[in-house]
């Protein structure tokens, strides 16, 4: 039901803010937000495990790179695509996915972190959705281990055309430290 009730909030914000560009100043990086969310972690004595972390903005042959391939296999065979240009309303090519970055833990410990800059509200509700599957599969994935509780508390954010997603010990504080740096 709450899952619901985000996504008609998503609907009636896509209604009436048609784009997410705007202003003179860029928007900060999904890389940038990621480090923060990452700080935001250390800085509250939270469980910052190993992992490996996936941008869009790295170069395609840099094994950090953020493909559509892994994209999809976390986020299910909804997500393929979307980093791909579409026909936005006024007739230019634009991603729905403009920008992103990933944290994922390499140790059995649950942390995963997920930032995404989408072109407008629209593709950010689409986001959301595959974040809320996303949350669903971990949550799944840990259950009946010992790491259950903290699997359970994942997280997503909406802020404008910015989704985050959060599966840590207290992403309710790491969302709220990062959310100062989105636009």
């Amino acid at each position: 039901m709450r899952r619901l009730r985000f996504l008609v909030m998503i609907l009636i914000f896509s209604l009436l803010l048609p784009s997410c560009a705007g202003g003179n100043t860029p928007p900060p990086s999904a890389m940038d937000i990621l480090t923060a969310m990452q700080s935001a972690m250390t800085d509250t004595a939270q469980t910052l495990p190993d992992g490996l972390t996936y941008t869009r903005a790295a170069h395609p042959a840099s094994p950090s790179y953020l493909t559509d391939t892994l994209f999809s296999a976390l986020y299910g065979e909804a997500a393929r695509g979307l980093f791909q240009p579409d026909t936005a309303a006024d007739g230019e090519p634009v991603p729905p996915i403009g920008d992103a970055a990933l944290f994922l833990s390499v140790s059995p410990y649950p942390c995963e972190l997920a930032v995404f800059r989408c072109s407008d509200l629209r593709s950010a509700s689409t986001v959301a959705g595959l974040c809320y599957g996303r949350l669903d599969t971990v949550a799944r994935g840990y259950q009946g281990s010992a790491w259950e509780a903290v699997a359970q508390k994942g997280k997503v954010s909406v802020d404008g055309c910015y989704v985050l997603l959060a599966v840590a010990e207290d992403p309710d504080e790491i969302l709220a430290r990062v959310k100062r740096l989105l636009p």
